[in-house]
């Protein structure tokens, strides 16, 4: 699909926008308010109020003219667009605004968010190989530095939403490895997982799987004692039944 698109837009790793005529990169763009909302109509692909968009990007409180200011910020976000083959590209209609694109534009977030569904997906149906596939490319995608550069409470929310997108593409990830018998690279890609949540138990128990099937069972033990550690620390409890009974067993 990315090879046979006209437009691609990337909101990791930089914002950048590949047109038919040329390509916009976060320094085009309008300062920092102007990446946020380019940003925000990406991510809308839909009608965006106003007043919503405006208390993106004036998080504290309006300014008195800020309709006009919306206008003008927006005004300039056309003109780049056009610069690169995008004519009126930005639509407004009703008291909203709307980014309007070809039907084949490729987003990065987007197809990474596609290709995770699709491979928990086929690790439910055994298919570790194609679960393999999609979320190595998922993976690729989400651990690039999403929204660089744009601050404001709207972006923290997104920014957690990728970070918990990029959790669950590594416990797939684990998962069809540890199906495909790679049991080391399981191991990494849990302790990855561990790393973005480490409250959340299942990386130590796919941590403790992997270690077991290669034959370390220190490892595991290890990997079951840094949870235990972890949720006495922070939560003052003890790890979950399920963690408790994959412990016994290695330990049996």
């Amino acid at each position: 699909m990315l090879g046979k698109s006209l437009v691609r837009i990337y909101l990791t790793g930089g914002l950048r926008v590949e047109g038919p005529g040329g390509t916009l990169v976060d320094r085009d763009l309008p300062g920092a308010q102007g990446r946020l909302a380019l940003a925000a109509l990406v991510v809308q692909r839909g009608p965006l109020a106003r007043d919503q968009l405006a208390d993106m990007l004036w998080d504290e409180q309006l300014p008195r003219r800020w309709t006009g200011a919306l206008h003008a910020l927006v005004s300039k976000l056309r003109s780049q667009l056009a610069s690169i083959g995008l004519a009126d590209a930005v639509s407004s209609v009703g008291g909203t605004y709307a980014l309007v694109l070809p039907p084949n534009t490729w987003i990065d977030l987007e197809d990474a968010l596609r290709r995770l569904d699709r491979a928990e997906g086929a690790l439910r149906h055994g298919d570790a190989a194609t679960a393999t596939a999609e979320a190595t490319v998922s993976s690729g995608i989400l651990q690039r530095p999403p929204l660089a550069g744009i601050d404001g409470e709207w972006a923290e929310r997104q920014r957690r939403r990728i970070s918990t997108a990029y959790y669950r593409t590594c416990v797939v990830l684990a998962e069809a490895w540890l199906e495909r018998g790679d049991h080391a690279l399981a191991a990494t890609v849990a302790e990855t997982a561990i790393s973005l949540d480490p409250l959340r138990e299942i990386g130590y128990r796919l941590v403790m799987r992997a270690e077991w099937e290669r034959g370390d069972r220190a490892a595991a033990l290890r990997a079951f004692a840094r949870c235990e550690q972890m949720m006495a620390d922070v939560l003052g409890a003890a790890p979950s039944p399920e963690t408790a009974a994959l412990a016994s067993r290695l330990r049996a």
